[in-house]
């Protein structure tokens, strides 16, 4: 199973978007490539994931990563919208697989 901060982040690229991650207040990465966008995820325990469009912010998620508890990762969305909808829906399917 893919954790979900990947799924989000490949599944907002494949999409378009455009990833920029936030971590304590502080933008660390804005871009479309995959690994630097999941290394400025993992370089923070808490954080938010933006899907951008031409400089638009299309949807934002929160994340928390606590490595000492099961599942190690929460995602959260903060305003839902037809974009985090469709991520969630696509996400919550590849669960049951």
């Amino acid at each position: 199973m893919i954790e979900a901060h990947k799924h989000l982040i490949q599944w907002g690229l494949d999409r378009g978007y455009a990833i920029e991650v936030e971590c304590e207040g502080e933008l660390d990465y804005n871009g479309t490539n995959y690994t630097e966008a999941v290394e400025a995820v993992e370089a923070c325990d808490i954080g938010l994931i933006y899907l951008t469009e031409g400089g638009e912010m299309m949807a934002v998620f929160s994340y928390v990563l606590e490595y000492d508890q099961e599942p190690d990762e929460i995602i959260g969305d903060w305003g839902i919208n037809e974009v985090s909808e469709a991520w969630d829906k696509e996400y919550t399917s590849s669960l049951s697989c």
